[in-house]
């Protein structure tokens, strides 16, 4: 029942976007580079595009599979289910740490007498519901959104030209190419590389190409998203500042003061915000959800949408103690836990393509 559900290249193209961007949009990306931050980001979109490439290539040999059952065909059943446990936990995990920084998010900005569970609840809920409705229904809701959560950055930027200062980019690499390549890495990492999530969920494509229009154009549109508004954020506020900020975009966004009208544009932006998380939430839930119905070949995942939402939200909350310590984890844990999931093994269930291949040719 699951495996007839089918997105279209728009609609999955719109979910990569705000994939990509609903997180950095928020928090700092690419911070390690410093001043030189866009620069990092750029790189980092370079490097993630043959990797994406990759991701593209695995669905397309096998149209109408996802990730779990391509595992299984390439590693065989007992290797295959293994590989496919760990990476329901990958999308668990990434899951849980997006509530929580949606939970941070407006507690620290906006509303900080509000309980972190409110925020963290309501975004739960929300992902319950469509994934429960399913992939074409989350689909739709990614086209609603874009029209939204797209042109605003756009807007920001072009209200703020007046408070940027190039000096705060200048001189490029004036500490060095360490910090640019820690940035690169970064900025790789997290968001961009996270789409391999994707793999888990996108089986039913209109073509063989789909992939690759979904993927590749997902990652142009929402990267030039992303660096354009980490360029204006640095280009307002400075690298120093930049650096101690949880959040910079809503630091910035309450810089724009014109009269009446246009004087709290940080509220739009934690709207914004929130909508990007319930979707990435609910990529995430949707990937573990049907990896559990692969694993033990169960006709349906729905039933399991609720208690795996709620199994993330109480993970979300035991996970990190505080703003602070989650932060840590992020910059200094999350890209080395997350490589061997967004890098290592898909390259490795290429190469087993491949050999498989050259042992029929003979």
């Amino acid at each position: 029942m699951s495996n007839k559900e089918t997105i279209s290249d728009r609609e999955g193209i719109c979910l990569v976007i705000l994939f990509i961007s609903g997180s950095s949009l928020a928090l700092p990306t690419a911070g390690d580079a410093g001043r030189d931050l866009w620069l990092a980001i750029i790189i980092a979109i370079i490097i993630a595009i043959p990797i994406l490439l990759l991701y593209s290539k695995l669905l397309s040999l096998y149209p109408g599979k996802d990730l779990f059952d391509i595992l299984v065909m390439i590693f065989g059943r007992f290797l295959g289910k293994i590989i496919g446990i760990l990476y329901i936990w990958f999308s668990f995990h990434l899951g849980a740490l997006v509530i929580r920084d949606f939970g941070e998010f407006p507690i620290t900005v906006s509303i900080p007498e509000t309980p972190i569970i409110a925020p963290m609840l309501l975004v739960v809920i929300l992902s319950i519901w469509i994934v429960k409705e399913g992939i074409e229904v989350l689909g739709r809701w990614a086209k609603l959104f874009l029209l939204f959560n797209a042109p605003l950055p756009s807007i920001l930027i072009l209200l703020l030209i007046s408070q940027m200062d190039i000096g705060n980019i200048q001189p490029v690499l004036y500490e060095g190419i360490k910090p640019l390549l820690k940035g690169t890495f970064s900025a790789f990492s997290f968001p961009f590389a996270e789409t391999v999530v994707f793999t888990m969920i996108l089986s039913s494509l209109k073509t063989k190409k789909s992939p690759y229009k979904i993927y590749i154009k997902g990652l142009l549109l929402g990267g030039m998203l992303i660096a354009g508004v980490s360029l204006a954020e640095i280009l307002v506020i400075g690298p120093d500042l930049y650096a101690v900020t949880f959040f910079p975009n809503h630091s910035v966004a309450r810089k724009v003061h014109i009269g009446q009208m246009l004087s709290r544009m940080e509220v739009i932006v934690i709207l914004a915000t929130i909508t990007a998380a319930f979707l990435k939430v609910s990529v995430c839930l949707l990937a573990v959800c049907r990896g559990i119905m692969k694993l033990f070949r169960l006709n349906n995942y729905r039933f399991l949408v609720a208690p795996i939402g709620l199994l993330m939200l109480l993970l979300s909350i035991i996970i990190h103690k505080n703003i602070i310590e989650m932060f840590e984890w992020n910059s200094a844990v999350w890209a080395y836990y997350a490589f061997p999931f967004q890098v290592i093994i898909p390259i490795m269930a290429l190469i087993m393509i491949r050999i498989k291949k050259i042992k029929i040719n003979q």
